[in-house]
C-alpha cells in the first residue's frame, strides 16, 4: 500500500512543488499541474515514475526552441540564435 492516502497525496504534491519552487525562486505554474496530473493519472502515467517528469519537460523544451528558431528566422532582419 501507499504511505499516504491518495486523497492526501493529491493536494500535497502541488503544495510541495510550490514550496520548493518558492524557496528556489523559480515559480513555474505548469510544474504544479504536472504534479497534479501525475497524482491523479492512470497507471500508465504513474508507472513512468521519474521518467514522467523528463519526457514532457524535455519534449516541451525542444518544441519551444524549435518554434523560436522557426519564428525568429522568418524575418530577414532577425536571427536566432545570434551565434553558434
Amino acid at each position: 500500500g501507499a504511505l499516504i492516502p491518495q486523497w492526501v497525496a493529491t493536494p500535497l504534491a502541488p503544495a510541495i512543488a510550490i514550496g520548493v519552487m518558492s524557496k528556489l525562486g523559480v515559480i513555474h505554474p505548469p510544474a504544479c499541474a504536472c504534479a497534479v496530473i501525475f497524482m491523479m493519472g492512470e497507471p500508465e502515467i504513474k508507472n513512468l515514475g521519474w521518467l514522467y517528469l523528463v519526457i514532457p519537460v524535455l519534449f516541451d523544451c525542444c518544441l519551444l526552441v524549435f518554434i523560436a528558431l522557426v519564428f525568429n528566422n522568418l524575418s530577414k532582419s532577425r536571427s536566432y540564435p545570434t551565434y553558434w
